[in-house]
């Protein structure tokens, strides 16, 4: 096989499959980046069995076939090379040798056979999405998704769709995060979901400059898909919990303040506390306008910040994890923050005044 190709070109491909490299040890074949040379491109795949994406590079083929090499040696190689110059690249006696003007590599080769296919779905009834907005609408609420594997429905993001809108929601147990997209036009479709959250992460980093998706749906899998780029991933067998029930519908506290003064105060009082307490105390007076954040210990001292408040209803004091708070507010984007609190062991919900498209629910600790 031989192939040339610009150094940008070759390092914009490599740059999207090489991080799903490596990511399941088990097998040493999934370390590598599938190379192979049709139809006149370029196709470089990986896969980690759970998440697959293949992608092509613009270049001149002058002899088809394929091979695979380590992924991530080969891009960080490549990421330093000149870009004044076309690269070549060619196969022979078991190693992918790379030259360009003044430089030349090899890497050591394996069979095109042994590496996993990617599923292969049906190309039906897609559902067209807008690349941006549906992954803003992703990476406003993958934050809140669980870390931890051991409980998989949780370890996910929520996504699904009826009529013109598509709700997609992560939780933790602990906060909730629920975004919202109002497409054009109806799609005819109901669906739903539960998305890795892996997966969700690369939808983010591989779509999210790009004008539309293609949307695929078959056997418990997902495919999207653009011109050069295509993403595969399972998706969780299980159920989502009931979420909504969890977000409260009458509260005891409405009202609103500037969020850029609720962020200040906030990692003002960070100063007073070590990693293993992030409590922070909020004493949300209506009567007084203010918001009173109070927080701090025998050790590193305490701080207190006042911020003015315009709301109704009455009294009341909520115990926090201060970088939960932290977290939710950097995708509220509006000048002000609205909050809606029920009582001082209740959820909390924060959103934006007017915006429909995003809101944050937050658990308070328990005092003990």
């Amino acid at each position: 096989m031989k192939f040339i190709c610009t150094q940008e070109n070759l390092v914009k491909g490599l740059s999207r499959v090489a991080p799903i490299a490596g990511r399941n040890t088990q097998l040493p074949i999934l370390e590598h980046v599938l190379i192979s040379l049709t139809a006149g491109v370029m196709h470089l795949t990986s896969t980690d069995l759970e998440i697959g994406v293949k992608t092509t590079v613009l270049g001149k083929v002058e002899k088809e076939g394929a091979c695979t090499t380590l992924a991530r040696p080969l891009l960080e190689y490549v990421q330093q090379l000149p870009n004044q110059h076309p690269l070549t690249l060619t196969v022979a006696g078991g190693s992918l040798r790379i030259t360009t003007k003044g430089f030349s590599a090899r890497f050591p080769t394996g069979g095109d056979d042994e590496f996993p296919l990617l599923p292969s779905l049906a190309r039906e009834e897609a559902l067209v999405l807008p690349a941006p907005d549906f992954c803003q609408a992703l990476g406003k609420t993958i934050f809140a998704a669980a870390r931890d594997d051991t409980r998989p429905e949780i370890h996910s993001v929520f996504v699904a769709g009826e009529g013109n809108e598509i709700v997609i929601a992560a939780t933790d147990s602990f906060r909730l995060a629920e975004g919202r997209l109002n497409l054009a036009e109806e799609s005819g479709r109901t669906f739903s979901f539960l998305l890795p959250l892996s997966s969700a992460q690369e939808i983010v980093r591989l779509f999210s400059d790009r004008e539309s998706i293609e949307l695929y749906l078959q056997d418990n899998h997902l495919l999207l898909s653009t011109d050069s780029l295509e993403l595969s991933s399972r998706l969780v067998d299980g159920k989502y919990p009931d979420y909504q029930q969890i977000i409260p519908r009458t509260f005891a506290i409405e009202g609103v303040c500037d969020r850029d003064a609720l962020v200040r105060a906030l990692k003002t009082l960070l100063v007073f506390l070590p990693r293993d307490s992030r409590r922070v105390r909020l004493k949300v007076k209506p009567e007084e306008d203010q918001l009173q954040l109070e927080t701090g210990g025998v050790e590193r001292g305490e701080g207190e910040v006042v911020v003015e408040f315009t709301g109704k209803g009455d009294h009341v004091e909520v115990l926090f994890n201060i970088q939960y708070l932290l977290e939710g507010l950097q995708y509220i984007r509006s000048r002000e923050v609205r909050l809606r609190l029920v009582g001082s062991s209740e959820p909390t919900v924060f959103a934006a005044p007017e915006a429909q498209d995003f809101l944050y629910v937050v658990m308070p600790i328990q005092a003990s």
